[in-house]
């Protein structure tokens, strides 16, 4: 959500948002915001390097 439809990454502390995943899937945990930020530029770089390859073809 927070990728696809470019949700500030703050969304993760609001409690309405916390209660709709709660209300989702009870079990998930959702983590804070410090937490999200890595695997999102992790994410950034493999599918940067991807299109890289991708347009390195032509």
């Amino acid at each position: 959500m927070i990728c696809v439809h470019e949700y500030p990454l703050s969304i993760v502390d609001h409690a309405g948002f916390r209660k709709f995943c709660g209300t989702l899937q009870p079990m998930f945990k959702v983590v804070s915001r410090n937490t999200i930020r890595p695997d999102i530029i992790n994410m950034f770089g493999v599918q940067k390097n991807s299109m890289v390859k991708y347009f390195a073809k032509f």
